[in-house]
This record gives structure tokens, C-alpha cells and sequence, in this order.
């Protein structure tokens, strides 16, 4: 038999502990953990707990499986990240949290937006540069989690910086995948630029007198220099920058939804759709990138 608690096996050094009411068994840590029987929500129904059927003669996992499927009579379920037996009807294990996936409750976006929601609560009318915090998250899409507090944090401290590694490693494509398409392209075209000059400067080294290699030498030192500190600052200031161009966007949106009278529906789906990731440029720019430095690498076209 298994304690109805926390579902694990009896064995001849239990110390079991039988409720009074409806003579359901339970390790005495169990019950002095919960202070009271696992079953106690059913004793109102005059329940009777009875034992589990036990295949006789057969300990295979197979047999052990029919016999305790998951899930009893009392309406409970076993957690298969602690093991312990909860509620059928709760989301949530009752003991460790462990989300309960169910085939009759099956996963969605909305169910783990709103989860996220309950784990990080955070006020939607707070003021992020002028608009509700509730509108940055429907643009900014499922990754409001990262930005959300980082930019909450920038408004009441009037802070600019807030380092975000992604734009610091990505050369200006992180600015294109959140739509900011100017400094994105811009950074791109100066670190495409940088690798130009190098990949040159490697390909007709050979052919240079010492002054000449001494001086291509420093201005790729130079430059190499100018590549970090444009990583530096968008690591730096990306977060920034992107909070002012949601506000911006935002704001934008909200003045034509005004001018149209639009409704709250169109609203928000104006706000998804206008905000959120643009893939299909990064990837565009991305391969350029890499083609551009390759073709200039192996010195095609010197």
C-alpha cells in the first residue's frame, strides 16, 4: 500500500499513521506536514478509504501500473515531479507547484501568458515613458518578462542604462529583430565595414612595405576598437533605446485608434501586430553578413 499523501510505497520500517475518520494510511511526517488526512475534503461524504488493488504474484512495472494508474477515487492525482497525490481539479500540484498537464487540459499560450502573469505580477498601469505598462506588454510580445521589469526599473530611476547581453553579442541584429530597423542596419553596415577592411588588409598584407603595414595595422587596431564600443553601447543603452520606441510606437497607435474611434479589441491587436519579433530581416541581414565576409575573405573581388 502507498501513503495517501505523497503517494510513496510503505515498507516494514514505515511509520504509518491511519486517519481516524475514514482509515486512510499516511507516513507520520506526512501527516504532520499537512496536519490532517490527505482525504479530509471527502470525509463530509462519509468516504471510506479502501486499499489499492495489488495484483497478487506479480511485481512487474507493467502489472504496478494498472493496479495505480495515477489517479484513485478521491479525485486526486499523482504529481510525477514530487509524487505526492493532489487535487484532480487543481492546475497546480498542491505540495511543489509542478504544473499538472492534463490531455482534457491541454497547453496554450494564453494559459502560459497568464501563469507567467500570476508568477510575475506587475501593475499594467504603471507609466513606462508616458504609457501603460499593460500596452508595452501586449507589444512586446512573449518576451515581456525580460523587458517588463527592466523597464519599469529605468522609469522610476531615470536610469538609461539597463545591459542587455543579446544586443551586446549580435551586431545590430537584435535592433532589427525588435524592429528598430535604423540603428540596426546602421550598426550592421559599420561592423560589415569593419570586416571588409580587415579581411583586405589580411588578403594584400603580404605585398606592403613595413611603413605602410604599420599604419594598415593601427587602423585595424582602430577599428576593431570602434566595433567594441558600438557593441559596449548597445549592450549598454539597447534596452533604453527600445523602451523610448515602444512608448513611441505605443503613443502612435493610441492617436490613431483615437482618430478612428477604434474599439479596445482593435486596439490591442493593432499593438501585437505593430510590436513583437521580425525574424524573416534578421535572417535577411544575418546571411548577407556572413556572404559579404566570406566573398571578402577569400579575396574575390582583389
Amino acid at each position: 500500500m502507498s501513503c495517501v499523501a505523497c503517494g510513496e510505497p510503505f515498507d516494514d520500517k514505515s511509520d504509518i499513521v491511519v486517519c481516524p475518520e475514514c482509515g486512510a494510511p499516511h507516513h507520520r511526517e506526512c501527516w504532520k506536514e499537512t496536519g490532517h488526512c490527505a482525504c479530509e475534503e471527502l470525509h463530509s461524504e462519509d468516504y471510506e478509504w479502501q486499499p489499492e488493488k495489488i495484483y497478487i504474484g506479480d511485481t512487474s512495472e507493467e502489472s504496478r501500473n494498472k493496479a495505480d494508474p495515477g489517479s484513485d477515487a478521491t479525485g486526486r492525482v499523482r504529481c510525477p515531479n514530487c509524487g505526492r497525490m493532489t487535487k484532480k481539479s487543481e492546475k497546480y500540484c498542491e505540495y511543489c507547484g509542478y504544473y499538472m498537464y492534463r490531455e482534457d487540459d491541454p497547453f496554450s499560450e494564453k494559459d502560459m501568458d497568464q501563469n507567467m502573469e500570476e508568477l510575475f505580477p506587475f501593475d499594467k498601469s504603471e507609466s513606462i515613458n508616458g504609457v501603460p505598462a499593460g500596452d508595452v506588454k501586449r507589444f512586446v510580445g512573449n518576451m515581456w518578462i525580460y523587458y517588463i521589469p527592466r523597464f519599469i526599473k529605468m522609469a522610476r530611476s531615470k536610469s538609461p542604462v539597463s545591459f542587455n547581453f543579446t544586443a551586446f553579442l549580435t551586431h545590430g541584429l537584435w535592433f532589427i529583430s525588435r524592429k528598430m530597423y535604423l540603428p540596426g542596419i546602421l550598426m550592421m553596415t559599420a561592423v560589415t565595414g569593419i570586416s571588409i577592411f580587415q579581411a583586405y588588409f589580411s588578403n594584400i598584407a603580404q605585398g606592403l612595405s613595413e611603413r605602410q603595414l604599420a599604419l594598415a595595422s593601427m587602423i585595424s587596431l582602430m577599428l576593431s576598437g570602434i566595433e567594441f564600443v558600438l557593441m559596449i553601447v548597445s549592450g549598454l543603452f539597447g534596452n533604453r533605446l527600445y523602451m523610448n520606441y515602444c512608448a513611441k510606437k505605443i503613443k502612435k497607435i493610441n492617436a490613431q485608434a483615437t482618430a478612428q474611434k477604434a474599439d479596445a479589441d482593435q486596439f490591442n491587436r493593432e499593438l501585437e501586430s505593430s510590436g513583437g519579433v521580425a525574424m524573416l530581416p534578421v535572417f535577411s541581414v544575418g546571411l548577407c553578413y556572413l556572404a559579404i565576409v566570406y566573398i571578402v575573405d577569400r579575396g574575390f573581388f582583389f
